[in-house]
């Protein structure tokens, strides 16, 4: 196997685990096992469908851990891959490292809301970090790194406005807030509801969504009317049709009182939006290789 196939494969996999989690939070499996590493005093204890959806999440996320590990020797073995892949491999097992002591810390602290909301963004970090290796196994010239500056502020702003509107969505689910309004688009038949108790956490996570989604489809059409690089149109075209998806995945959530299934994806999807927009953000920042003197 290469390199090249092995990030691919590990970053699918992560990806998986980022529906796996929301999964375990929505079946309210997340404290079946009230202990850890260990669950219930046993590496392999007794299963009900909570114990399963936990434990399975805590093997899978160890087989990730493991996967991680093996790729960081694999990059470090090599001076080549040394030079151009030891930044982002160091990241991911950094982020790796703080994963396991947040996971610890999600079941020791009883799902507390901010360890919750860390955790997630943690995943996707390590996600981003597997994927920068991924995209620069792809380059031929990886070594050389020239920054594009047209529109890196636009790009920086669309890409932590998507990483915190994933954080606001982890305060709603951590603070079940999600049907503090049952209805949509308006909440409790008012446009602006008061902001107190979860109401606010689930308004601030819809108003900052609407902000967010238009930020990403102004992008796109930036990207469209002014750019040249054809994977960064793409990139962005692929993440306005998600952000689509993801308004309506939010209103199925409410109207439909949180279905399991579509309260993973709706996560899940919230990843992927981040990850075409940073994708887009990392061809843009990069000149072509024929550029390149």
């Amino acid at each position: 196997m290469t390199l090249k196939r092995f990030y691919t494969i590990l970053s699918a996999m992560i990806l998986i685990n980022l529906l796996y989690g929301p999964l375990v939070r929505a079946t309210d499996s997340g404290l079946a096992c009230p202990d850890w590493p260990l669950c219930h005093g046993k590496f392999v204890p007794e299963f009900t469908f909570q114990i399963f959806m936990e434990v399975g999440h805590r093997y899978y996320s160890g087989i990730l851990g493991i996967l991680v590990g093996i790729g960081f020797v694999w990059i470090l073995r090599s001076p080549e891959t040394r030079k151009t892949l030891g930044i982002p491999a160091s990241l991911s097992l950094l982020f790796l490292i703080s994963q396991v002591i947040l996971g610890g810390l999600t079941v020791t602290k009883l799902l507390h809301p901010t360890t919750v909301n860390l955790h997630l963004l943690n995943a996707v970090l390590l996600l981003s970090s597997c994927i920068t290796i991924r995209l620069l196994l792809s380059e031929e010239n990886r070594s050389l790194f020239v920054w594009n500056q047209d529109g890196k502020y636009y790009f920086a702003i669309v890409l932590l406005a998507v990483l915190y509107q994933l954080f606001l969505g982890g305060k709603v689910s951590s603070h079940y807030a999600g049907l503090a309004c049952p209805d949509f688009p308006t909440c409790h038949g008012e446009w602006f509801p008061e902001m107190v108790g979860t109401i606010r956490f689930h308004m601030e996570h819809r108003i900052f969504g609407y902000l967010t989604a238009l930020l990403v489809l102004s992008l796109a059409a930036y990207s469209i009317l002014t750019l040249e690089n054809a994977k960064v149109k793409q990139f962005l075209k692929f993440a306005a049709y998600l952000i689509s998806i993801q308004i309506f995945l939010g209103a199925m959530n409410v109207l439909y009182h949180l279905p399991k299934l579509v309260t993973g994806l709706h996560t899940l999807n919230g990843v992927l939006v981040f990850l075409f927009c940073y994708m887009a953000a990392f061809y843009h920042f990069r000149k072509p290789n024929q550029e390149v003197r």
